[in-house]
């Protein structure tokens, strides 16, 4: 597959863990063959964070000021919902073209654009700006036309580029909505173009916080609700029982502790080794606000996966 630039890759890795297998071997326990929970609702208390796992978020916690990754959410570029590429609503016209899109197949029968300050501007909705640098025509075509590895489907159709142009799109931020520079490819028989980000996120160094053993499970955000009182993670586990979680809450930060009980095996039972991610929901004391929600083992900011996957 050819060089793509992927966006928010650090955040998505945590947001997006999802069960390895669906079933299991006869006399297998754990989750094997029985269905995965549909969620494990907060209740209507807030369960606090305790023992290590404490220790752990407080830690956390504790680097998020001043470090870079907070610059970066307050005062940088951190897109929330800003994909690799935009593609029109007819895309795409039959196997062929599908084919030489992925297969890097694309002809450029244009010149391409090119920025006097090699800047681009990011405008947030409160009327800030921040110029970084421009992610030119050039290196959008260079990433599309590059492949690895074999051709796949129909190698010899081919797309040609008839015309390049810059353009605008909106997305959100970690300081809420922003409009950015997009490159427009004209692409033969489409009437709409395909765009591409002519910015790319700020990507911080992760906060410098030491592992740890004991309970606790560090989750991926999923969504927040209406009120920002109930957050749902996914909780990743194995041969385990999910349990309520608990959260650690600061001013600045939140953090959410995914917590689960091993399986007691009887005498002619056996663990798999998959690994599965449920939805559990973690209440707050109060609103979630402006504040930070940040992962257990790396310090990261987190972003709701609903966020991720809203339609373009």
């Amino acid at each position: 597959m050819r060089g793509r630039i992927t966006i928010l890759a650090a955040a998505l890795g945590a947001l997006l863990l999802s069960g390895c297998g669906s079933g299991g071997a006869a006399g297998l326990a754990g989750p094997g063959g029985a269905p995965l929970p549909t969620l494990l609702t907060a209740g209507p208390e807030v369960r606090p964070a305790t023992g290590s796992a404490a220790e752990q978020a407080a830690r956390v916690a504790a680097a998020w000021p001043g470090s870079a990754a907070q610059q970066t959410w307050e005062h940088g570029y951190y897109p929330i919902d800003a994909p690799a590429e935009w593609l029109p609503a007819d895309a795409f016209h039959g196997g062929a073209d599908k084919a030489a899109y992925l297969n890097g197949h694309l002809d450029l029968r244009t010149a391409l654009p090119v920025s006097v300050s090699g800047l681009s501007e990011v405008r947030f909705a409160d009327g800030s700006t921040l110029a970084l640098p421009q992610r030119s025509a050039q290196d959008v075509l260079d990433g599309l036309t590059h492949h690895d590895g074999a051709c796949s489907g129909d190698c010899g159709a081919r797309l040609a580029v008839t015309a390049v142009r810059p353009g605008t799109a909106e997305v959100t931020t970690s300081r809420g909505r922003a409009t950015i520079g997009t490159w427009e490819f004209t692409i033969e028989g489409y009437a709409a173009p395909f765009r591409y980000p002519a910015v790319l996120p700020q990507q911080p160094p992760p906060a410098t916080v030491p592992t740890w053993s004991g309970d606790g499970i560090g989750t991926g955000l999923r969504s927040v609700s209406a009120d920002g009182l109930v957050l749902t993670a996914g909780v990743p586990f194995g041969c385990a029982t999910l349990d309520p979680g608990t959260v650690y809450e600061t001013d600045l930060a939140v953090v959410l502790i995914g917590h689960a009980t091993p399986r007691r095996l009887g005498p002619h039972e056996a663990c798999t080794m998959a690994l599965y991610s449920a939805p559990v929901e973690f209440r707050l004391s109060r609103p979630l606000g402006t504040r930070v929600v940040l992962g257990l083992a790396d310090g990261r900011p987190q972003v709701p996966l609903t966020a991720l996957v809203r339609p373009q």
